[in-house]
C-alpha cells in the first residue's frame, strides 16, 4: 500500500472556520453519532443527515470500484471511518498539512476525512479513498497479490469517477501525475518490479518511480491485452503462484517492453463506462456518548501523520482517554484505548471484568477479558466464546479466538473461527498466518502452504522484519513436512 509509516495522505491546505474543533459535547462540542450502512461504520459530529448522505455516498464509491472485478463481485466486510465536520477540524491533529488520511489499525482498514460535501467529486481526498478501498477491495479476490499489481490497481482505480447527472461510473482514466512522471524520467521494466517483494525501496523518489512504473504496467496490459491480464488476476484470485501465473497468461507474447514504449508514445487509451449496479440504502443512526469523542480524537492522535513523535502522540492520546474514562468510566471505546496505552495488568482484569458487567452485549468486552485470563483457564474460553457469538463478523476476534486454539493446542476447536477470519480479513496478514498455523496443525500441510504463501504477500514495506521472519520460519517448516512443490490449496 502507499503508506508512509503505516499511513496515506493527502497534503492540502485545509478550508473552513478557523479555529474550530472537533470536541465532545460537554466541552462545547456538536453531538456525535455513529452511522452504519452495509459496508461502512461512520463516527462524526456531522449532523445525522450529513452522516446519512456521506455513508450512501460510500456506498456508491465502493460500488464502483467493484466493477473492476464484475458486476457480481460484492465481497463482505465493514470499512470504519471518521468523519469531522469539515476539513479545518482536522487541523489540530495535522497542523493543516493534509485533509484526510487512510491507514489501518488492527488490520482494518481506517479512513479518515473532512465532511465538506465533495465525496463524489474529482477531489484529491477521493483518490486517496479509492486507492485504500481498492486494497481492501482486491484483497478478497487476488488471493496471491505481487507488490507490483497490488499497487499499480489501487493507481489505476483511484482515478474513478460518478458521473451523478448519468448515475454511471467511469474507470481507467490516466493517472496525469504519474503518466507526467514516466514520460520525463522514465520507468522501471517489470523485471525490475518483481523484486520489489523483496524488500523495502528506499527513499522518496525511488518510491515514486516504483508507484509511476506500477500503474503504468497495469494500465497498458489493461488497454492493451486484456484478455491476458484477465487470466493473469484469474490465476492468481486461485492461489496459484504469482511468476507461473504470470508465465502461464503471457506466454508466447512478445515485446511487451517496446509494446509499454509505444504506448506511452501515443498516450492513447480506453476508460470503461458502466451503469452503476444499485447499491445499499439502509442506514441506521445511534447517538455517541460523549466518552465516544474522546476516543475519536485520541485514534486521531495516535494515527494522524502529522510527524509527531511517538512519546507525543501517546501524551495527547492518554490525556483524550484520561478525559473520556472520567465521563464514561464503563464506556467501552475508551476503556480499550485506555488498555492499549497501558497499565498494571491486575488493574486492566479488573476493568475488563467491570467492563463486561457493565456491557454483557458488547462482544468488544468480551475479546478484552479473554486475553486478560490465564492461557489454560475455562473463563478464558467462555469469554472468547461469548465474544464471537456477539460479534460473529468481527475479523480480529474471530483472530483471537482462533490463536487461543493454536496455543491451548487444540487446532480443531479454533479452526472455523480462523477460516471465518479470514474470509472477512483475507488481506490481513497474521490473520493468514493463525489459519495457515491451524491448517497445519490439524494435518493439511498443502493448504497450510497456501495460505501462508498468501500471508507472505500481504507483507509490505513496513511489516516489521521480525515479523517477515517469522512468517517466512513457518513457511519453510511447513515446506519441509509436506514438499516445496506438493500440490497447494488456497
Amino acid at each position: 500500500m502507499r503508506r508512509w509509516e503505516g499511513l496515506c495522505l493527502v497534503l492540502l491546505l485545509a478550508t473552513g472556520c478557523a479555529g474550530s474543533r472537533a470536541l465532545c459535547p460537554i466541552e462545547g462540542g456538536r453531538p456525535w453519532s455513529e452511522v452504519r450502512s452495509k459496508h461502512f461504520r461512520i463516527q462524526t459530529n456531522m449532523t445525522p443527515e450529513a452522516a446519512t448522505k456521506t455513508a450512501l455516498e460510500l456506498e456508491k464509491y465502493r460500488r464502483a470500484l467493484l466493477l473492476a472485478w464484475g458486476r457480481d463481485f460484492d465481497p463482505p466486510g465493514t470499512v470504519d471511518v471518521i468523519v469531522l465536520r469539515n476539513a479545518t477540524e482536522l487541523d489540530e491533529f495535522s497542523e493543516g498539512q493534509f485533509i484526510g488520511f487512510a491507514t489501518t489499525v488492527e488490520g482494518r482498514p481506517l479512513l479518515v476525512m473532512g465532511g465538506n460535501g465533495y465525496l463524489l467529486e474529482d477531489s484529491p481526498d477521493l483518490r486517496l479513498q479509492a486507492h485504500e478501498l481498492t486494497h481492501h477491495l482486491s484483497s478478497y479476490t487476488l488471493l496471491r497479490q505481487p507488490r507490483w499489481v497490488s499497487e499499480g490497481l489501487a493507481e489505476y482505480l483511484e482515478t474513478v469517477h460518478i458521473r451523478v447527472s448519468t448515475n454511471e461510473a467511469v474507470l481507467g482514466r490516466a493517472n496525469a501525475g504519474r503518466f507526467g512522471y514516466v514520460r520525463e524520467h522514465g520507468w522501471l521494466d517489470l523485471e525490475e518490479l518483481w523484486k520489489w517483494d523483496e524488500g523495502v525501496v528506499e527513499g522518496a523518489a525511488e518510491t515514486q518511480r516504483h508507484y509511476a512504473s506500477a500503474w503504468l504496467w497495469v494500465h497498458y496490459l489493461i488497454n492493451m491485452h486484456p484478455k491476458r491480464f484477465s487470466d493473469f488476476q484469474r490465476r492468481l484470485a486461485l492461489a496459484q503462484e504469482p511468476r507461473r501465473a504470470w508465465e502461464a497468461a503471457f506466454q508466447g507474447v512478445e515485446d511487451l517492453k517496446g509494446g509499454l514504449r509505444d504506448y506511452v508514445i501515443i498516450g492513447r487509451y480506453a476508460i470503461a463506462t458502466h451503469p452503476l449496479p444499485p447499491v445499499p440504502t439502509q442506514v441506521e443512526v445511534r447517538p455517541l456518548e460523549p466518552a465516544d469523542a474522546h476516543a475519536v480524537r485520541a485514534m486521531l492522535y495516535l494515527h494522524s501523520p502529522n510527524g509527531w513523535s511517538a512519546e507525543r502522540r501517546d501524551s495527547e492520546a492518554r490525556r483524550e482517554v484520561t478525559q473520556g474514562m472520567k465521563e464514561g468510566p464503563t464506556n467501552v471505546s475508551a476503556t480499550l484505548l485506555s488498555m492499549r496505552l497501558g497499565g498494571k495488568a491486575s488493574r486492566k482484569l479488573e476493568a475488563a471484568r467491570a467492563l463486561v458487567a457493565a456491557h454483557p452485549e458488547d462482544g468488544r468486552a468480551w475479546n478484552l477479558l479473554a486475553g486478560l485470563l490465564p492461557e489454560k483457564s475455562q473463563e478464558r474460553e467462555e469469554a472468547h466464546v461469548r465474544a464471537t457469538a456477539l460479534l460473529p463478523d468481527d475479523a480480529r476476534i474471530l483472530e483471537h479466538r482462533a490463536w487461543h486454539s493454536v496455543r491451548r493446542e487444540e487446532p480443531e476447536k479454533g479452526l472455523e473461527a480462523a477460516r471465518r477470519a479470514a474470509a472477512l480479513l483475507p488481506g490481513d496478514a497474521t490473520v493468514l498466518d493463525t489459519y495457515a498455523l491451524l491448517l497445519f496443525q490439524v494435518g493439511r500441510c498443502p493448504e497450510a502452504m497456501g495460505v501462508q504463501r498468501r500471508a507472505m504477500d500481504m507483507l509490505h514495506e513496513r511489516a516489521p522484519a521480525k515479523m517477515r521472519r517469522v512468517l517466512s520460519q513457518r513457511l519453510q517448516s511447513y515446506e519441509a513436512e509436506c514438499g516445496a512443490t506438493a500440490p497447494v490449496k488456497p
